[in-house]
This record gives structure tokens, sequence and C-alpha cells, in this order.
């Protein structure tokens, strides 16, 4: 390998660890909003009735406005990073699983694109709280809510579910190419399974489980960034880590 692919290999194995960083980071700052809102027992259980976060999320934004945006803001740089990083992945499972890498990486790709979409959608609601009230902001969302959290001829909404099937070929595809074992697939898999969509909640389960996907990633890319070259793991026998 040359000294430029090594330099390349490195910069891939950064992007691995900052994107679900990121990531975490923006989710835990999203659930410290909503924790230190100061919501009343009554404030929570009406939310909670409500069959989507709109008014807490929008709530959340009101109490703690620079600590909200900061969670929205950088849990969209975490989705934007993770696109690269997630194709880096797809490159490792191409050498042995081309037909998963290919699938897997484009829907998993797919579905952070429509992050990035519903993310605009989130700014612009808080815009409107600012400059028409949260009242009127949450009302405005809900009645349009299918609409615009679907996104113009759906494409969104479609997007968006290639991240449940992208994620699971993905780690079916690092299981094949000896790359994680089964408690690592399944941890990589673990955030895949969380809400997509506009004015989402976050909580202390979507925290840890973005911070053990981060441990596992982190796990892969060390010895990446020291070498330059991915490493894969033990070539036989039942791979548990």
């Amino acid at each position: 390998m040359t000294d430029i692919s090594r330099k390349w290999g490195r910069v891939t194995a950064f992007v691995l660890v900052l994107g679900p960083f990121l990531w975490s980071s923006g989710l835990l700052l999203r659930t410290l909003a909503v924790s230190s809102a100061g919501f009343t027992p009554d404030d929570v259980a009406r939310f909670a009735a409500e069959p989507f976060a709109v008014r807490e999320q929008l709530a959340a934004y009101a109490a703690n406005p620079a600590l909200t945006v900061a969670g929205y803001a950088v849990f969209l740089a975490g989705a934007i990073i993770l696109i690269p990083a997630t194709a880096a992945l797809a490159w490792l499972v191409a050498r042995r699983s081309p037909v998963l890498a290919a699938s897997g990486g484009a829907l998993a790709i797919l579905g952070l694109v429509a992050r990035v979409y519903f993310a605009g959608v989130d700014h612009v609601a808080f815009q409107l709280a600012t400059s028409q009230g949260l009242d009127a902001a949450a009302t405005m969302v809900l009645d349009t809510y299918v609409d615009i959290s679907y996104g113009p001829w759906r494409i969104a909404v479609v997007a968006a579910f290639g991240q449940y099937v992208g994620a699971l070929l993905l780690a079916v595809g690092l299981y094949r190419a000896k790359i994680f074992g089964v408690v690592r697939a399944l941890l990589f898999l673990w955030p895949a399974t969380m809400w997509t969509g506009v004015l989402k909640t976050a909580g202390w389960w979507d925290v840890v489980a973005s911070v053990l996907s981060l441990v596992v990633l982190t796990v892969l890319a060390v010895p990446w960034l020291r070498t330059g070259e991915p490493r894969s793991g033990p070539e036989r026998g039942l791979r548990i880590w």
C-alpha cells in the first residue's frame, strides 16, 4: 500500500469515529435539552399522550433554545459525516460480499440523506416558534405533519426506510467479511432502529445505543488509524466480538 493510500485510509478511519461521535453528542444534547426544560409531571403526561413529539420538542426549544439548536445541529453534522463513513464500511464489506455492500451501503446512505431533509423541517419549525409563538408553531406543524414529514411525493419517507434495511444488510456483510463478530454487529445495528422523521424525541436509550455503536466503530478505526490499513477479525470459529 502506498503512502497516499495509507493517508486516505487514516482519513477514512477518522471519519468512522467522527460521524458516530457527533451523532452521539447531538443526541445527548437533545436529551439534556428536554430533561432540563423544567417540564412538570402533567406536561410529561400530556406530551406522552400525543402521537407525535412536536409539542415536547418545541417546548424544549422554548425553554432551552441554544441547547436544543446545538443538539439538532450536532446531530445533523453527525448524520452528514456518517455518509462517507457508511461508504467506507460498504467498501470493507465489498471485498467479501459485494452485493450486501452495494445494497446495504446505498440504502443506509439514503436513510441518512432523508435525515438531512428532516433537519431542514426541524429548523423551520424552530424559526416558526420564535416568530409566531410556541402554540401557533405547534399547531401549524401538526396540521400539516404528514405532508411536511413525508416530503414531496413521499420521497423523504421512502428514503428514510433505507436506514433499517441498509443497516441490517451492512451488519450481515460486516460479519461475513470477518470484521465484526456477533456482539459488534448487533451493537452496530441497534442505533439503526431509532426513530426517523420530523421533531422526534431523543431519550437516554438512544444515547446509550449510539455510544455503544461509537465504541464498536472506534475499535475498528483505531488500528486503521495506526497503520492506514483496516484489520479483519479471526478467520475461523464463531466470532463473538
